[in-house]
């Protein structure tokens, strides 16, 4: 029973180790960087179990045939182009797992094998010599290049499981009778336009899938799949489906949206042990009555269908815990709802619903209710009754108050209130202190009020597109904050944000784009956690030296403003992954890198120039230490801004000759001015030159620099 497990260790070869282990039954060494097997792995005599997906192995060596005693071997999510013509001398091989490598061909009968799994390789054909697998109960070629149903399957008398989803395939073959045994067929996302009467005669199905094909009729004959648990017929373009399919009274789930449906079979109600019936996206303009009959119903789902009205009779289904009626034609919110007390999931949105009857209280195990898109005018006192409520959508209605019952729903988590009318932020919402997500954008509202700082669980907090005339600083005081959104597309526009952000210890994600900042505050450094920064379509000019301390950052979109140049110490950010710098105004060669998006390049870039920038303000001192004659000293150290006393300790020291003591002068004022890039330092060195009256010395300064720029690095 020994057992070895080496996965998840980033191995990029097998421990010679292993080979000692003689008695090895299970090795597990997936998800490591292994890209061959060592040849020894043939002396693994008594091993059973040997697990290697998700590596980057191109082959296995003829050595692995070796493992006589193997039962099980796992190489799903690898580059195998084929396997070793050995292989079929793994004779006690039960279960052998392929899927999502580079194949093109299996061209093996493993007599042995159980389980068979190809999914997601390049297969177009199987060989006649599988049908010597007669113990194959599942196989699986999911997302391979079949374009014809392999007829020798219909010859696996012991084939229990199926499927064959997104490939090409067109029709089955009349053989596909003969698979007796089989249970659970999936066929979804090919091209199937009909199914043969044939394949009716598969009594023993529980499970079939078909869903996304081109099937437009479900023959009588269906009505002989009286095993039938589950079917699924979705995305399909049938207009109506056989009354003969109430015969299969087994059925548990039924689903058949996104087709053209105008009715439910008459007999519908036959299906007494129908647990989920999802009909969404056809064109119901009624519900059959005859559905509160499906006693055992739990899930029901009609969104994207033309109901105007929800039979009462449908209270009966007492066992509903999800019900989808959304985006459809309700101007009323149903009464029979009301009577569903194991509601746990409601979704009602998308429709014209102006009024909440109080009725609705009675639902009092309710979790998630989605209401949005529809005509509310108020946030109905008998939400608040909702005490288990964990999510609330009432985005896009006429909402502008809240009422002060709402402190009741102390389990609330998620509220979501954007595209409403209020016009300013309700103080109410500030006694949800178990809310972790709230959603305020796209309202009217002006300020925020301080008592906000009793959300003290908030996590996500989006208060874009409203009419703030300055930063609401009062989010600051949200410490457990993770997200926060103030993007004002449609909003006024910011011209600032406050240095209290750095309050916000907890930030990940900082979303100010579209706003009108010429900068950011200097304690965004200080956001050790922020993940995403989203900033595009602002009027920042420069960027702040300390965002180069943000080590976590991940995302940064900096698009549409008016950047000249990126801080050097951006290098420094090694977790960067996605960038945009699109449409600034940076130099040539830095535009067409930004324009790539390409990382690694744009930082060598950076990196390089940062050190060309060095040199040349290194070559700039050395040239006016050379050039600045005793007698303007002095001044020309009161135009560095050299403190006093630093002139004269400079002036007096005698060890020192002139062109030492002007390099240490620089040398201080360089040590002054670290806020600053090295090309900032050369340019502000160049004005204070300028300012001193030396413009011969000033014109050098510049050529010096203009030459050691169009030198490339």
């Amino acid at each position: 029973n020994f057992t070895l497990r080496l996965n998840d260790k980033g191995l990029q070869d097998m421990p010679v180790l292993i080979f000692e282990c003689q008695k090895l039954k299970r090795l597990f060494l997936h998800n490591n960087e292994l890209r061959t097997l060592h040849l020894n792995v043939g002396l693994l005599t008594n091993l059973e179990i040997l697990l290697l997906e998700r590596n980057r192995l191109t082959c296995l060596p003829p050595e692995i045939t070796f493992l006589r005693k193997l039962k099980v071997l796992n190489v799903s999510h690898n580059q195998l182009l084929n396997l070793p013509k050995e292989f079929s001398k793994l004779v006690n091989l039960q279960e052998l797992f392929l899927n999502h490598n580079n194949m093109d061909e299996f061209p093996f009968a493993l007599r042995s094998l159980e389980t068979l799994e190809l999914a997601g390789n390049k297969l177009k054909t199987l060989p006649d010599a599988m049908v010597d697998m007669e113990k194959l109960k599942v196989f699986n070629i999911d997302s391979n290049h079949f374009s014809i149903f392999p007829r020798v399957l219909c010859y696996l008398p012991n084939l229990v499981k199926l499927s064959i989803c997104q490939n090409s395939i067109q029709s089955l073959p009349k053989d596909i009778k003969e698979l007796k045994k089989l249970e659970e067929f999936s066929i979804s996302n090919n091209k199937l336009i009909f199914l043969p009467v044939q394949f009716f005669q598969l009594t023993k199905l529980k499970d079939f899938r078909v869903d996304d094909n081109k099937l437009e009729y479900l023959s009588d004959k269906v009505e002989n799949l009286r095993e039938l648990r589950f079917l699924n017929l979705a995305k399909n373009l049938f207009k109506s489906i056989t009354d003969n399919l109430c015969n299969c009274t087994m059925l548990k789930h039924l689903i058949i949206h996104d087709n053209q449906l105008t009715q439910l079979p008459a007999n519908i109600h036959r299906l007494r042990n129908l647990k989920e019936l999802s009909v969404s996206r056809n064109q119901l303009d009624s519900l059959d009555e005859r559905v509160s009959h499906l006693k055992n119903l739990s899930k029901i789902e009609l969104s994207g269908n033309a109901l105007t009205y929800v039979p009462v009779e449908l209270k009966d289904c007492i066992r509903i815990t999800k019900a989808d009626l959304s985006y459809n034609k309700l101007s009323q919110f149903p009464n029979a709802l009301c009577a569903l007390f194991d509601l746990k999931y409601l979704k009602l949105s998308g429709n014209s619903i102006s009024e909440i009857i109080p009725g609705i209280s009675d639902i009092k195990d309710l979790e998630h209710l989605e209401l949005n898109k529809n005509k509310l005018s108020s946030f109905s006192a008998c939400f608040c009754s909702f005490t288990k409520l964990v999510y609330l959508d009432l985005s896009e209605n006429e909402i502008n108050s809240i009422p002060a019952v709402v402190s009741e729903m102390k389990s609330l988590q998620v509220l979501l209130l954007h595209h409403n009318k209020f016009d300013s932020f309700p103080e109410e919402l500030c006694t949800l202190k178990f809310l972790k997500a709230l959603d305020m954008s796209n309202n009217q509202i002006k300020t925020i009020p301080l008592k906000i700082s009793n959300l003290e669980a908030i996590k996500d907090l989006n208060v874009s597109d409203n009419q703030f005339a300055s930063f609401p600083s009062e989010v600051f005081h949200l410490s457990s904050l993770e997200k926060l959104t103030v993007s004002q597309m449609n909003g006024l526009k910011l011209t600032q944000i406050p240095e209290e952000l750095s309050k916000l210890v907890c930030l990940r994600e900082l979303d100010i784009s579209h706003n009108a900042l010429k900068e950011m505050p200097e304690s965004i450094g200080e956001l050790e956690y922020l993940v995403h920064l989203i900033a595009n379509n602002n009027d920042i000019s420069q960027l702040p030296k300390s965002i180069t301390s943000l080590r976590n950052l991940q995302h940064l979109d900096l698009s549409e403003n008016r950047l000249k140049s990126l801080p050097a110490g951006l290098h420094h950010l090694h977790m960067l992954k996605d960038i945009n710098f699109d449409g600034n105004s940076l130099s040539e060669p830095l535009q067409d890198l930004c324009r790539g998006k390409q990382l690694y390049p744009i930082l060598c870039y950076l990196e390089s120039a940062n050190e060309r920038d060095e040199k040349i303000l290194r070559k700039m001192i050395e040239v006016i230490a050379d050039n600045v004659a005793s007698e303007n000293f002095e001044f020309f150290c009161q135009k560095l801004q050299l403190r006093q006393a630093d002139i004269k300790s400079l002036e007096n020291t005698r060890a020192l000759m002139l062109k030492e003591k002007i390099i240490k002068a620089l040398d201080v004022w360089i040590s002054e001015n670290q806020d600053l890039t090295y090309a900032e330092m050369v340019d502000k060195l160049i004005r204070i030159l300028v300012m001193t009256g030396m413009y011969d010395l000033t014109n050098e300064v510049k050529a010096l620099k203009l030459y050691s720029q169009m030198v490339k690095f």
